[in-house]
């Protein structure tokens, strides 16, 4: 008969830094471990900030707002996705026991590359080789690094934080382009010219642009392929807020690499149903790019990362499908829009976003005006600085990032609220 398992208790019986540990048992026998003996933890993750909503908590956490919160801080769409997903997921529930296909079900290949073509008006110069679908875009941000030889990596400032997970690998370098006013909220292209000088890298770029809202022209992105291709580096485009916008179209780097050449050599572009169609927690989104690098990253993730699971292939190929939702969901985003700029309409540092669903509006000191938000009006925001990088030229300080995803009674009163503080 197998003994009964004994309870243990980890004692310290050394300093407060390295020494011995003892491990004392109920029979009165001790074990000891020499703590210079233990694993070592990975360095770099301590260099890495803490997450925006960590250190949002932390400046909160002794404001106590007598009125009922109203967050907007975080970019989790609140309107509601299409109704047939639940069908779709609820039919399907014998799917669950199944192992789902690594590239994707054939119907979920087919949407991807229905919509692609249809969205960018191009033709067939891609196919499923191109293309592999992910667990949500932030796992694939992050990932692609993994199969790439690289340094550096070239990151917007401010940007998504996502971005900063390749830095964790092989002490990669890490380069910030400014996006501020005096660049209309896009990096400089010049800059990043001598950033690549010799040192080929990865580039991160967003548009439309979280958090600034702005939208990068045809002009522009080509030129970045080009920038990007004659120096050996790789360039991420991350589009996932690429269909909410309001009076012009975003371009897509899709459609300038079909324009020129129909070349996807070095090129990776992320798309995601989280935005697009309040999926946030399908966790689903694609992949499409240079098929080398598709090709290497695709026997990654199979010893690396989940697949999505068959229900979800099936119901986020509708949603790929569908347009409706989309253009209801853009109307929705474009009445907020609207109101905001209703509201902040006299105030001379208000920059009205082309797409997305935040607003990026300039307050002198970010941090301390969320404080003072939170603590007379129970409205949570986000400090600029939290989505920047840089201690004393953070181009996010004088910031903050308002995001627009409420429904418009909820939306309209916050923003009101906020328009009080700036008088």
């Amino acid at each position: 008969m197998l003994a009964k398992a004994r309870r243990c208790r980890l004692k310290r019986i050394s300093g407060e830094t390295g020494g011995v540990y003892c491990w004392s048992l109920q029979d009165g026998k001790n074990v000891t471990l020499n703590s210079n003996t233990q694993i070592k933890l990975n360095k770099e993750i301590k260099k890495l900030p803490a997450y925006p909503f960590d250190r949002l908590r932390s400046l909160l956490a002794n404001t106590n707002p007598s009125s009922e919160i109203i967050d907007m801080s975080i970019g989790q769409p609140m309107h509601k996705a299409p109704n047939f997903i639940k069908d779709i997921i609820y039919n399907e529930k014998d799917n669950w026991n199944a192992y789902p296909p690594l590239s994707g079900m054939p119907g979920l290949q087919a949407a991807y590359l229905d919509w692609l073509k249809n969205r960018f008006k191009v033709d067939n110069f891609f196919d499923e080789r191109n293309i592999i679908p992910l667990s949500g875009t932030r796992e694939g941000l992050f990932s692609i690094a993994m199969t790439l030889n690289t340094k550096q990596i070239c990151l917007p400032n401010p940007f998504y934080q996502a971005y900063l997970g390749p830095s964790l690998l092989d002490n990669m370098q890490k380069s910030f382009l400014v996006s501020n006013e005096d660049n209309n909220f896009l990096f400089d292209l010049k800059k990043l010219k001598l950033l690549l000088q010799n040192n080929p890298s990865l580039v991160y770029f967003c548009s439309p642009s979280n958090p600034q809202g702005k939208i990068a022209s045809y002009e522009y992105i080509l030129e970045l392929i080009k920038i990007v291709r004659f120096y050996n580096s790789v360039l991420i485009v991350d589009e996932c807020y690429i269909d909410i916008f309001y009076d012009k179209v975003p371009t897509g780097a899709l459609e300038v690499c079909f324009k020129r050449g129909k070349n996807l050599s070095n090129i990776l572009i992320f798309h995601s149903l989280s935005k697009r169609s309040n999926a946030a927690g399908l966790r689903s989104g694609f992949l499409i790019g240079d098929a080398r690098i598709i090709n290497c990253y695709r026997k990654f993730r199979s010893y690396s990362a989940p697949t999505i699971p068959i229900p979800i292939q099936l119901a986020s190929a509708e949603l790929w499908k569908n347009k409706k939702h989309v253009l209801d969901n853009r109307k929705l985003y474009k009445k907020k829009i609207k109101y905001a700029d209703k509201v902040f309409k006299d105030y001379d540092f208000y920059n009205s976003p082309e797409a997305g669903f935040f607003l990026w509006l300039k307050v002198k000191d970010g941090e301390n005006f969320t404080k003072q938000l939170y603590s007379k009006y129970a409205i949570k925001v986000m400090p600029g600085e939290y989505l920047a990088y840089g201690k004393n030229n953070n181009p996010g300080k004088e910031y903050v990032r308002i995001a627009l995803v409420h429904k418009q009674i909820k939306n309209n009163k916050g923003l009101n609220k906020i328009a009080k503080l700036l008088l």
